[in-house]
Parts: C-alpha cells; structure tokens; sequence
C-alpha cells in the first residue's frame, strides 16, 4: 500500500540528500505530525505471535524512518490512484510503532472461512470523528480492449490491445499436487473498519496482527478459490511489517525467494495489501461497488516497470500480460469490481516471477466483508485466466 499524509501544519522530514532522491523516484511517503502522536504509515514483521495486537492510531510512538539510499527505490510503498476531482488530497496510513491494545488470538497459517469483523471501533474510540467519502472509481486513464489503465511513468506508454496478443509466460499445471501459486503479504497487519458507517474516528486502528480481520483474511478467500479450481497454492501468512515496518518489501523478497527454491513449480506471486486514501481534511475515500445487490471494496491491480531501467526488472512486460487479463476478466464477470489497473514505475518485489502482481482491495475505508467478497470475486477471475494459461 503506497500512502502520503499532508496535514494543515508541518511536515517533519527524515531524509538524507541520497535518500531524498530515492524518494523522489519512488514517491516514498513524507511523515508528518499529528495531534495525538506521530502519524506514519506501516509496520513491520513479527511472525509466530500468540495474541492479536490492534495497533490504534494517534497513540504516539516513534516516527518511521525514510529508507536509506541504500535501498532500492522499489522498496518505497506503491502510488495509489488520486483521489476524484472533488476529493483532490493525498493517502494516510495511521498506525503507530507502539502498541497499547492486545485481544488474545491464536494465529495459525489458515484462518477460520467464517468472517469475523474487527472489534466495533465506535464503542471504544474517544478520537476525532470524521467522514468516509464513498465513491466508484472509474474510467481514469487509457481504455483499450474493454478495460482502464492508469500509466504514470513517464518514459512507457501501453498499447493493451497489442499486450493481448502476448501470450504470458505462465503454464500452469492443474491438479497438480505442486504449488502453482504463492500469496504473500508485505504489509500483513493491514486491517478494515469494523462497519458500514459512513464515518471514522481518529483513533480507529488500521492495523492489527489478529488474522481473522486483516489481508491475511481476504486472502484466504482467493486460496479457496483457486485451489477449488485445482490449482494448488500456498498462502504465506508471515508478518513482513511488525514490529518492524523498514525493510518490508525486502523481508517479502527473502520469503519468495524461499518459497520459489523449495517450489519450482510456481507460477504466480500475489502480494495481497490494503489501500488507503485520505484527504487533507481527513476525510477517507471508500472505493465501492455495488455487485448483484452487494457492496464490494473496489480492487486495484498493480502492475510495475523499469522506466528508466535502474530496478533490474528487465522481464517487467510479462507481469503486464498477466495483469491485463486479469483486469479484463474482472471487468466483464464483475462490473465496477476492478478500479483502473496501476501502470507504474515501481518493482515491489515483482521482478521474481513472469506472473506477479500486487492486487489492493479496498482501502482502510472499506470493512473487512466488503474486502473478503471482493476477494471472493477476484478469485473466480484468477481462476478463470490461470485454467486459460495451463498446460494442453
């Protein structure tokens, strides 16, 4: 999830010369100061946790560091779609470093398929109370072939209809008892708001490590789906983002690359996050989309580029090819499910297969069972354009 938070009042910035210019590259969010504390976006790693810590916002707490110049730029969080016109601000992540409210949990590998809500937020805040702006993100950017792209880099262009002629280079193995697919999560503490209610208070917690209530959840709903589909998939549950949140997309990479030697045989990396997207007045943008009489959080499909070819992600058009299907079968079996697919110049992580993405559903706006029937949805299509692409 790629945030940037600018408040009336100053913005602290923590950034070397070297840094700023990775930054710069990468659009790496600023930290800024808020009333109760400091206000940042992101965590870090811990897996094996015993309890479910729900980490509340505005608690105060150290400040995220910038990245060192040392990291790539690919590190930095990805560019979400701007806001709509009437809506014209920036994205926040509210979390902090220092958690203060524990619910005992038991976090295993596999959730329970039953959805369970985050703890209702509105009987315990004591925060700011401020909007939720529910809108259906659309129509933004290139149209070709039945489906939006949105390509912010600046030395590419895309033709989409010349990309469906591409054929991907994955083949996928069906019924195979050797994973095709991997699942992973970069920012695994990355949680919804506990109900449709049209608001939010300030110190509502945008993360937590219960699993039954953040991406880990959603993403078990597109392992159902595709193994139903038969095609095998692993869902790596581990926490890349706390207690440490620096280092993220690197601690994911050594993950993969882990996952990737012990299985051969996989095709695809989903990287699975939440979005967020916040306005100066911090009034928080819902993406959403009615789908046979159901809200939906809308899902946002990112597909990277080496655009000035400083990432060593050289093979970034095969991810393009997969991704591009995957948009256009979501956009035809679902209408409005599918914001416009991120053409972006960023790597995340996805320079480690031909067939990664990284897939946002819905933003810290949404609730968690808008996010898991999205998922549900999202699964049908990955389904539907991985049986496309298996092996005769």
């Amino acid at each position: 999830m790629f945030t940037i938070s600018l408040k009336a009042g100053r913005v602290i910035k923590r950034l070397t010369a070297a840094a700023a210019a990775v930054c710069l590259v990468a659009l790496a969010p600023k930290i800024i100061k808020g009333s109760g504390g400091v206000i940042l976006k992101g965590l870090g790693e811990a897996a094996n946790l015993s309890t479910a810590t729900v980490i509340p916002s505005g608690s105060g707490g150290q400040s995220e560091k910038q990245l060192p110049a040392a990291e790539s730029a690919a590190e930095s969080q990805p560019q979400t779609e701007e806001t709509p016109q009437s809506e014209q601000g920036t994205s926040a992540g509210t979390a902090q470093t220092s958690p203060t409210t524990t619910t005992t949990a038991t976090t295993t590998a596999k959730t329970t398929a039953t959805t369970t809500a985050p703890e209702n937020a509105e009987q315990k805040s004591s925060g700011k109370k401020l909007p939720i702006k529910e809108v259906q993100m659309k129509n933004v950017g290139t149209n070709g072939s039945g489906i939006w792209v949105r390509n912010t880099n600046s030395n590419h262009t895309i033709d989409i209809s010349k990309e469906f002629e591409r054929k991907p280079d994955i083949n996928i193995k069906l019924k195979s008892d050797q994973p095709q697919v991997l699942i992973v999560h970069t920012h695994t503490s990355e949680c919804y708001q506990a109900s449709d209610r049209g608001y939010y208070y300030s110190t509502d917690p945008s993360r937590t490590t219960d699993k039954s209530k953040n991406v880990v959840r959603v993403a078990d709903e597109i392992e159902k789906k595709l193994e139903n589909a038969g095609i095998k998939t692993v869902h790596v549950t581990t926490f890349h983002d706390y207690p440490k949140y620096n280092g993220a997309y690197k601690r994911t990479l050594e993950t993969i690359n882990t996952y990737l030697k012990k299985y051969p045989s996989i095709q695809v990396v989903l990287d699975v996050h939440r979005d967020c997207i916040q306005a100066k007045d911090g009034t928080k943008t819902k993406p959403t989309a009615i789908i046979n009489g159901k809200k939906a959080a809308q899902v946002m499909i990112i597909s990277g580029c080496d655009d000035r070819g400083d990432l060593n992600f050289p093979d970034w058009e095969m991810n393009m090819r997969f991704a591009v299907r995957l948009q256009k079968s979501m956009t035809e079996k679902y209408p409005g499910l599918a914001r416009p697919l991120l053409f972006a110049p960023f790597r995340y992580n996805m320079h480690a297969t031909h067939g990664s993405l990284l897939l946002e559903f819905g933003t810290d706006a949404n609730t968690l069972d808008e996010a898991v029937y999205s998922a549900q949805m999202v699964g049908d299509c990955l389904a539907e354009v991985l049986t496309a692409l298996a092996k005769k």
